[in-house]
């Protein structure tokens, strides 16, 4: 039998900004919406380039905008497609 091992990777630099926005989206959209800052899509290239994460055989992401940017580059080098779980989201603000 075949050894499977997971890894759980958080995603990476989220861009923090100082202003509200300006929008009636509710709170759990807007937090599902922030993108990676720079210094954040640089991390997760370099976390791709991780031996490791050479050579998986799938890829999972929550629906969150940061962690399906963080993911692309794992799926760049693996020439796989992002497999999208919303139940690997964070839990619900009220």
């Amino acid at each position: 039998m075949k050894e499977t091992i997971i890894y759980l990777i958080r995603h990476s630099e989220q861009l923090k900004m100082n202003s509200k926005y300006l929008s009636s989206e509710d709170e759990q959209i807007k937090n599902e919406k922030i993108i990676l800052s720079i210094e954040g899509e640089r991390k997760a290239k370099e976390l791709s380039e991780r031996e490791e994460l050479k050579n998986i055989d799938v890829l999972y992401s929550s629906n969150y905008v940061r962690a399906i940017a963080t993911a692309k580059y794992i799926a760049n080098k693996n020439n796989l497609n992002i497999n999208i779980d919303e139940r690997l989201g964070e839990r619900k603000l009220r």
